[in-house]
């Protein structure tokens, strides 16, 4: 069990730091782009490199990533904070991960990590799940959170507390590639009679662009 453990936790790490490192994209953009010289231009192989991290278990390489998300909102007594996204696309190595994950060793998983935060404003105790937000994709996926592999973000915010994490969700049918727009939904938050305190939260993401 300690071992199994021990194997969640690293994907999870070479999941979610990635995220949270360079703000830039993946792909280029005629804004990133910069005017070649012998000291400053990159081969594409160095490029290649820059977004792509690699253990014992899993390979990844970054598709997209935006850290300056930064979607703030407020829903009764509750802000939060979208922060980042990430696309993703990885290949276990061994078959301890590629059976977590649902696949064959080599196969390409394709994972869209959602970084966030929520914060109780009211002294009273208040549920907001942000840990179970679902995603629709223009791929026309609905998608849950990954549990096992998900950074935790508490739903029970008891009194004025700020929680944090990250949710990882694993395409079925379509590749990060082929991502356009996700839309996150996230239930209203709650009070301990679970009566609503506001409405269902929206919001759409634009990707690879």
């Amino acid at each position: 069990m300690k071992k199994v453990l021990v194997l969640f936790l690293t994907i999870c790490l070479g999941i979610i730091l990635g995220a949270c490192g360079s703000s830039e994209t993946a792909k280029n953009s005629e804004d990133t782009k910069k005017v070649d010289t012998n000291e400053n231009k990159k081969s594409d192989s160095e490029k290649e490199n820059e977004n792509v991290q690699e253990d014992e278990n899993l390979k990844g390489k970054d598709v997209y990533t935006n850290n300056k998300l930064n979607i703030d909102g407020t829903v009764g007594p509750m802000k939060y904070t979208i922060k980042s996204i990430q696309l993703k696309e990885m290949q276990p190595k061994n078959e301890q991960t590629a059976s977590l994950l649902g696949v064959k060793v080599g196969d390409t998983v394709n994972a869209v990590t959602i970084e966030m935060s929520g914060e109780n404003t009211s002294d009273d105790d208040v549920n907001f799940y942000l840990g179970q937000a679902t995603i629709v994709t223009n791929t026309k996926e609905q998608l849950e959170p990954e549990m096992l592999i998900s950074k935790h973000i508490e739903g029970e915010y008891l009194g004025k507390v700020k929680n944090e994490g990250a949710n990882v969700y694993i395409l079925k049918k379509s590749s990060v590639q082929d991502l356009k727009s996700i839309e996150i939904r996230i239930d209203a938050p709650t009070n301990n009679d679970f009566e609503p305190l506001g409405k269902e939260v929206k919001h759409t993401i634009k990707v690879n662009h």
